[in-house]
């Protein structure tokens, strides 16, 4: 079983059972199970083929656990829970599956809202990473210049029997601070470094950012994603909701789907409601409202959530399309003015002599 076309769960990933599957897996797995009971088969069925072309021991491991709750007689939901590498929202919307009736219907939607999980996550990786790599090699080129370019400088002056003055020189005491002091310079950046990972870790800078368009819009994609998941699978709105709360990671946007149920709770209709709270633009009012009065509500919000997704990758392509030649010419503009500030007066100096 290859983890690229079965189950997709990796080796890396199966190594501890109470390790969360990533989004790539999840929806691996349920894409093939979809088939799998497309095609007539009980769940137990589906699992235990699955588990015969297992490629690895992690991998069979993780499909006995699935396996051997269904053996014996248990539901598909109740072994997710048992095998503890998934979360929450998958057992919860199997669950619900199974009890509807529309188990097919739940792990096709599932599939579907994992891939555009990671496709977010990936974009917003991307929005992050590059900037810095580039803001590295910015630091990196400066370094080098200040560090071993400058002082080559300051020589050729000492032999002409002249000095430095005005910027050249505060960039030439610089660059001696920086050399005698390399040693503690870089324990203080690999501690900024590692200060900034774990705060990355702990979702504390996430939150400096919740209130941006692109987080905003991000989370509106994901909460739309989520009601048209739950309404599809026989929720009413406010189940929907609570299980929107519990994935949409944006306190901000939280916030909104709260005051969205309370104006709900107080008699208004769920478009008006979600329009007001603002949870989503009034650019969607009407899709909305077409959506409730017709019974589309799980298409429409599907159909939103994509239109929010596609805002989102827009968002991310202007930003890397600005952030590249920005930097550019940034790193240009300094290396320029620092070369400038002493090449001029060497400059003088050999016409001077000339």
């Amino acid at each position: 079983m290859d983890t690229n076309t079965t189950t997709g769960i990796s080796p890396e990933k199966a190594k501890s059972k109470k390790r969360m599957l990533g989004n790539l897996e999840i929806a691996s797995f349920c894409e093939q199970l979809t088939l799998i009971i497309k095609a007539g088969l009980p769940t137990y069925e589906g699992i235990s083929i699955l588990l015969e072309d297992a490629p690895d021991k992690e991998t069979k491991e993780i499909l006995t656990s699935l396996y051997t709750p269904l053996e014996a007689g248990r539901s598909f939901h109740e072994s997710l829970k048992e095998s503890g590498v998934f979360p929450k929202y998958v057992e919860d919307m199997i669950e619900i599956g199974e009890l509807s009736g529309n188990l097919e219907d739940v792990l096709a939607s599932l599939a579907r809202y994992y891939q555009r999980e990671e496709s977010i996550k990936e974009g917003i990786k991307s929005a992050i990473t590059y900037p810095l790599i580039m803001v590295g090699i910015m630091i990196a080129v400066l370094f080098v210049l200040i560090s071993n370019v400058l002082p080559i400088f300051n020589q050729i002056y000492a032999q002409l029997g002249s000095g430095l003055s005005g910027f050249a020189l505060t960039m030439m005491n610089f660059s001696s601070v920086l050399n005698r002091y390399f040693t503690v310079i870089a324990a203080i950046l690999i501690l900024l470094l590692a200060a900034a990972f774990v705060c990355s870790k702990t979702k504390v800078l996430q939150k400096m950012f919740h209130g941006r368009k692109l987080a905003l819009n991000t989370a509106a994609s994901r909460f739309a994603n989520c009601m048209a998941l739950a309404l599809s699978s026989g929720l009413d709105t406010t189940q929907g909701m609570d299980l929107a709360l519990q994935l949409v990671d944006n306190t901000i946007m939280q916030k909104r789907i709260l005051h969205c149920k309370e104006l709900m709770e107080n008699g208004s209709s769920l478009p008006d409601s979600i329009v007001s709270s603002g949870i989503f633009s009034r650019f969607y009012a009407s899709m909305i409202t077409v959506g409730f009065k017709t019974g589309a509500m799980d298409r429409i919000m599907d159909n939103i959530s994509q239109k929010y997704e596609d805002d989102v990758d827009a968002q991310i392509n202007r930003l890397l399309a600005v952030l590249e030649p920005s930097l550019v010419i940034i790193l240009s503009v300094v290396v320029g003015i620092i070369l400038i500030s002493f090449l001029l007066p060497l400059i003088g100096i050999m016409n001077s002599i000339g």
